[in-house]
């Protein structure tokens, strides 16, 4: 999914006369399969152009990316989403998305104890989109642009969490919320003023579960770039 793309152009066709908020979301269930889902929601004249533009879901799985926008509290939510049985049947441009099994347990009686990770490698994105120009003006347009909005990724992982891997941006913590139960799943998100993603070169999100299922090492595979 090409996400800074959307939102990029999105922002150009409206002049920049307005703002929105972006949210990524992955779930994987005992056997590795699952979700992968980003939403964009805007007010204004990015609200309409996202109403009216069917959009760019990018190369997550051409032909099966679900794209939908409906209008919740005044905002226009503008969401693709994808199911997999797999992560590596997922393309993704600027983002890698994998799990390493640490630990496969005791022939299935205990839990396996699983390594997921979620790489967004935003300084690439931003290059090939501004073309090079000065990143000092980039960093105090997003700021003065952006500085009401945020970013949140979120994970939902099977069974227990065992570790939550610290997430720094220029030297500020980004502390996750973490709710659920051993028996339904936890989710795990991390939540950030939107300059603050865009000011980062790499961010990486990373947590250990334990969990009873089948699991696998797999990863998303790297889309050709447009």
């Amino acid at each position: 999914m090409k996400i800074l793309r959307i939102v990029l152009v999105a922002a150009a066709a409206c002049s920049l006369s307005g703002c929105f908020d972006l949210d990524q979301k992955v779930s994987l269930d005992r056997g590795g399969a699952g979700r992968y889902q980003v939403a964009i929601s805007a007010k204004g004249a990015i609200g309409e152009a996202l109403k009216d533009k069917k959009g760019d879901t990018g190369s997550l799985m051409p032909g099966k990316a679900v794209t939908t926008v409906e209008v919740k509290n005044g905002n226009v939510v503008k969401t693709a989403r994808v199911d997999f049985r797999s992560l590596a049947e997922l393309k993704l441009e600027n983002e890698e998305i994998a799990i390493h099994v640490l630990d496969h347990g005791f022939l299935g009686v205990t839990p396996s104890h699983v390594r997921f990770r979620h790489s967004f490698f935003v300084g690439n994105a931003r290059a090939r989109r501004s073309g090079g120009e000065d990143e000092k003006i980039g960093k105090e347009m997003m700021a003065s642009l952006f500085g009401d909005h945020t970013y949140s990724f979120s994970v939902t992982l099977p069974g227990s969490v065992d570790r939550v891997a610290p997430v720094k941006i220029g030297g500020v913590e980004v502390k996750p919320e973490v709710t659920g139960d051993f028996y339904h799943g936890h989710t795990i998100v991390w939540r950030m003023p939107l300059p603050m993603l865009f000011s980062a070169q790499r961010l990486d999100f990373e947590v250990d579960f334990s969990a009873l299922g089948s699991f696998a090492d797999a990863s998303s595979k790297r889309a050709k770039k447009s």
